[in-house]
């Protein structure tokens, strides 16, 4: 089950470049929080690594979406650009049928 969310979290963290810091971050916090072999001490480790996990999931979504909402930012502008091209365009071609009329 542990393979799986640490899988699951290393995958999430290459989506997003900025996420390679939090992936290292969450590297070391993890592996400092297995206890050494035949110890009794940290007997709860597994939860702590299950809400490591979880936090630093939290942490790369939040990344993911300021992604998104800076590239849809970037697409809306876009968006006003072409419309102004596509009104520029339309205006050139009224003039050269006028032009070509005469």
């Amino acid at each position: 089950m542990k393979k799986i969310i640490i899988t699951a979290l290393l995958l999430a963290g290459t989506l997003n470049l900025y996420a390679s810091d939090l992936s290292d971050s969450f590297s070391d916090k993890y592996q400092s929080l297995v206890p050494p072999e035949n110890s009794s001490v940290h007997s709860d480790y597994l939860f702590q690594q299950i809400a490591l996990g979880s936090e630093y999931t939290i942490r790369i979504l939040d990344q993911i979406n300021q992604t998104n909402e800076d590239s849809n930012g970037k697409v809306d502008l876009l968006i006003e650009r072409f419309d102004i091209l596509i009104e520029q365009n339309k205006t050139i071609i009224e003039l050269l049928k006028k032009t070509k009329a005469k």
